[in-house]
């Protein structure tokens, strides 16, 4: 099984199956109840997966309607890894802070 968080693994099966085509640009993706019950995960897991893809520009909500493919699936697509290298980013950024906040703390006591 990967280490990978399961937002992250769900979101890379959808991922692919929208590069494989399953998932063409403009259809609809399942529910999140459906997502839910397929993978067995909690909503947090498909509502964090749906956003990292939101985000990576592949999918689309639409109001009272669902969740949809982009129909500019492509363009999304030719910048796989702007999530992770954003979260990197994150990741980097929360660590200075942290090690800044220690710092100070440190500088009270």
């Amino acid at each position: 099984m990967s280490s990978a968080p399961a937002f992250r693994q769900l979101a890379d099966e959808l991922r692919a199956r929208i590069a494989s085509g399953e998932l063409s640009p403009g259809s609809q993706l399942p529910s999140m109840t459906q997502l839910r019950a397929q993978h067995g995960v909690s909503s947090t897991v498909v509502r964090d997966a749906l956003n990292e893809l939101r985000g990576d520009g592949l999918i689309v909500g639409r109001q009272g309607k669902g969740v949809f493919v982009a129909d500019d699936v492509s363009a999304a697509a030719r910048r796989p890894g702007d999530t992770q290298a954003r979260l990197d980013r994150l990741e980097d950024a929360v660590r200075t802070l942290t090690e800044r906040v220690d710092d100070l703390t440190a500088g009270r006591e």
